[in-house]
């Protein structure tokens, strides 16, 4: 099962709904097109994704601003990836208790808790990556990815 953070569940439910939407929406302006396709490659099917209810909270909180038409895409988008996807709870008292919560916070230290149990955790946040890759776990790292093109 893959695992997938917040920015990348953006980049991920944005180019659903458009992929036109990537390299034009505020919270995705650092990614293009191609990102998004190379994204979906890699999870290849929707009921691969596990998301903790951390994440889905924080992707509703910073994309259910749309308007009109873009509205009726988002809910209809989303509403079908939370179907298709798996969504596993941890209780927050996990992520106070590991040392990482000081320097990740909550939702990635629970992350991090919930990627040791993951074939592949898909991130764009270099620290929760980093801490990842210290413990062994293997990683799609969106920003890594995005630079290395960029070279």
């Amino acid at each position: 099962m893959i695992l997938i953070d917040t920015n990348a569940l953006i980049v991920l439910i944005l180019g659903l709904i458009n992929p036109n939407l990537v390299d034009s929406h505020p919270r995705t302006s650092i990614y293009v097109k191609q990102d998004f396709h190379d994204l979906l490659l890699r999870i290849n099917d929707l009921d691969r994704l596990i998301v903790l209810p951390n994440v889905w909270t924080e992707v509703d909180n910073l994309l259910n601003d749309f308007r009109g038409n873009r509205k009726y895409r988002y809910v209809k988008t989303i509403t079908e990836a939370i179907k298709a996807s798996t969504e596993q709870y941890i209780e927050s008292v996990k992520a106070i208790e590991n040392s990482t919560f000081y320097d990740l916070g909550l939702t990635d230290s629970l992350l991090l808790e919930k990627a040791k149990s993951c074939t592949l955790l898909i991130t764009s946040d270099s620290t929760l990556s980093d801490y990842a890759i210290a413990n062994g776990i293997s990683v799609y790292d969106m920003v890594k990815i995005r630079n290395e093109k960029i070279k």
